[in-house]
């Protein structure tokens, strides 16, 4: 588990391509290994991969992560655990995340593209 300081502080050492109140530093852990992203929206952009939709789809949901379940996925029953944290700020307001699902099927069901990285 990465404690959101720990994750504030590598926030400071990924750089910022635009100033928006909209940015989050994102992590991801399957096991031992732990992947972190950057994304800022409006406009979109930072080190995530799909910038774009991850942006579109927290804009629908004002942010609010735990808001972007669609329910709509058949995922296995496999065990695969993935841990997720999202810190940062939606339109100038205060946001974090953290959650766990049995699998990354079930991650990205849940979450959409904001943690596919």
């Amino acid at each position: 588990m990465a404690p959101l300081p720990f994750i504030a502080a590598i926030a400071a050492l990924i750089p910022s391509f635009a100033a928006s109140e909209s940015n989050f530093v994102l992590s991801v852990q399957r096991g031992e290994s732990v992947q972190f992203s950057n994304l800022t929206c409006e406009p979109a952009g930072g080190l995530h991969p799909r910038a774009q939709q991850a942006c579109l789809a927290l804009s629908d949901v004002d942010g609010q992560i735990e808001g972007l379940s669609t329910g709509e996925a058949l995922c296995t029953l496999e065990y695969d655990p993935v841990r997720v944290t999202a810190s940062g700020t939606w339109r100038g307001e205060t946001r974090a995340f953290e959650a766990e699902f049995p699998n990354p099927c079930v991650m990205r069901a849940e979450t959409g593209p904001v943690f596919d990285f």
